[in-house]
């Protein structure tokens, strides 16, 4: 690797945090985790982003770069990983963002690819109902003074969409997203955003707003749904004139699973004149919901762990190997040996994966299946009470009995008068 990019030595310290495991480089940065080490023994595992040395000394990119954690931090929203702190030095920049045990939404769909096909329907509902719930509040994100920064991604990509081990997923850098208050503006006549995924007026150079975001999540819905590729092109230039002009074939021809509904909502996002687009993710997110009612994030959660388990231990026991006796007390549990993935029940549901024998420390208990809608909740069982509790109800329905009576006798008192 050249000296303009960083590498990740392991237990390296850059001001408060250790560096432990590279996750991976790209043509920006090179991604990691690290341990970071405050006062009185806090520690806490998290992501960080440094950003190559060449790159670091330019003074418009390292502005734009800084520009990106105050957006992202502005954004608090259980679908968006925000930035948590930013670490400058004389010749490097890092961005620190919160830990999630997840993989990218491109990683997962390989790994679906290579076991049972595509994923399942509903699954790709929740995944991107998330991802457009946290579209939203990026978009809705105002200062302190209320005033609207008018984020937009400009990114979007399967890359930049994490599933987590807990069945959610978050929408990640906003490493080149515009708003009306930026520091460092675009060079005029610059395209940024992987060009399978942009919108015609992205690629065009017009003015862009939300709407942006909502071609390129109608992209990656339609990837999602099909298993393929939908602007194939083959190199950037060609992508970009498939973005412009090429036909979309409906979802249905494709997957069978997708219903009429589905294709009319997926011509929506994917619509190239602005007007007759979903006008918000919000709105995107709300057809999807009611065309494909989504998974519970539990089965999502369920099938991350078992399609990419084999990643997740590899990531694990790196960490093991740097951290030792520190791995448990960060909170690390070593995920479960990858299993074959089941086949989904139905076109809407996907069957239960099958329940590993120890969840990752980050990911929650899963929950019991929910009782058939038709079906009454069940009352309290008087068993399930405590045995202090359960001794006092004699003298309890004592107490109310004997009320009752002094009160009747009470009122006949009162009658015979």
């Amino acid at each position: 690797m050249s000296q303009a990019n960083v590498t990740f030595a392991p237990r390296q310290r850059i001001g408060n945090y250790e560096l432990l495991v590279e996750l991976g480089s790209g043509g920006t940065a090179t991604v990691g985790l690290a341990v970071y080490r405050g006062a009185a023994g806090f520690e806490r595992l998290v992501v960080v982003k440094r950003v190559h040395r060449k790159l670091a000394r330019d003074r418009e990119f390292a502005a734009m770069l800084l520009d990106e954690a105050r957006l992202a931090s502005s954004v608090r929203h259980p679908n968006v990983v925000p930035v948590i702190d930013v670490v400058r030095t004389e010749d490097e920049i890092v961005l620190v963002m919160e830990y999630v045990e997840s993989v990218p939404l491109s990683e997962l769909t390989r790994a679906v690819r290579a076991s049972i096909g595509r994923l399942p329907v509903a699954v790709v509902s929740r995944i991107l109902v998330d991802v457009l719930d946290g579209l939203h509040e990026a978009h809705e994100a105002t200062d302190l003074r209320r005033q609207p920064l008018g984020i937009v991604h400009r990114d979007m990509s399967p890359e930049n969409v994490i599933v987590g081990v807990d069945g959610t997923s978050r929408v990640i850098d906003f490493g080149i997203a515009q708003a009306r208050s930026r520091l460092a503006q675009t060079r005029a006549g610059v395209v940024k955003g992987k060009a399978a995924y942009m919108a015609p007026e992205q690629v065009d150079g017009q003015p862009m707003d939300r709407r942006c975001d909502v071609f390129s999540s109608g992209a990656v819905l339609w990837e999602a749904l099909t298993g393929a590729r939908l602007f194939d092109g083959k190199d950037d230039f060609d992508a970009m004139r498939l973005v412009m002009s090429a036909p979309i074939p409906p979802p249905s021809t494709l997957s069978p699973e997708c219903s009429p509904e589905v294709d009319s909502l997926v011509a929506l996002a994917l619509a190239r004149p602005l007007p007759e687009r979903f006008q918000t993710a919000r709105a995107f997110a709300r057809a999807l919901e009611h065309a494909i009612p989504p998974a519970p994030a539990r089965l999502v959660g369920e099938l991350v762990t078992t399609v990419c388990g084999a990643e997740l231990e590899l990531r694990h026991a790196k960490l093991l190997a740097i951290l030792g006796d520190e791995f448990a007390r960060l909170g690390l549990t070593r995920p479960p040996s990858r299993a074959p993935a089941p086949a989904p029940a139905s076109a809407s549901a996907p069957a239960p994966a099958p329940a590993p024998a120890s969840a990752p420390a980050s990911a929650p208990a899963p929950a019991p299946a929910p009782a058939p809608a038709s079906a009454p909740a069940p009352a309290p069982a008087l068993a399930s009470a405590s045995a202090p509790a359960r001794s006092l109800l004699p003298t309890i329905v004592g107490v109310t009995l004997l009320s009752i009576l002094l009160g009747a006798a009470a009122a006949l008192v009162w009658l015979s008068r």
